[in-house]
């Protein structure tokens, strides 16, 4: 559990560089969200983004400690390892995004490193549970 809660101390870090760095896009990035994309309005504010992407990492960390629990060690690693290999997926398509998509391009470099930072914290988790091995609670009885 302890590890776990580096993985958890990890991933706040994570998302709060995410957000200060999604936050930090380009003026006519600002221009377009204000103007044509208010959806995208919460991603100027940075502890908002850091919030919801932590949220996100919290969840995932939980279910991935969930299967890690109530599955067989296969099928947790097989669920992990498919988790792991969206995530390498994700990333490889929002790079291609960033550098195909003209609105996507405009928006400055610290903002495509905080969406790349966010599938790297995908995978640092997946990792994690994929590769340390399940404990069972061990008593030791005074007979």
């Amino acid at each position: 559990m302890k590890r776990l809660s580096l993985l958890v101390l990890f991933e706040l870090v994570l998302s709060i560089s995410i957000g200060l760095l999604l936050s930090k896009m380009s003026w006519i990035g600002r221009m377009g969200i204000n103007l044509f994309r208010g959806e995208y309005k919460i991603l100027k504010v940075w502890w908002k983004t850091a919030l919801i992407i932590f949220a996100l990492q919290l969840f995932f960390i939980l279910l991935q400690y969930m299967v890690k629990r109530l599955c067989h060690l296969s099928v947790s690693r097989l669920i992990f390892f498919l988790f792991l290999l969206l995530s390498c997926l994700g990333l490889a398509y929002t790079y291609h995004d960033f550098s195909t998509v003209y609105e996507h391009k405009i928006m400055k470099e610290r903002f495509h490193l905080g969406g790349y930072l966010f599938w790297i914290g995908f995978i640092a988790s997946h990792l994690y549970f994929l590769v340390t091995p399940f404990q069972k609670n061990v008593q030791i009885s005074e007979n």
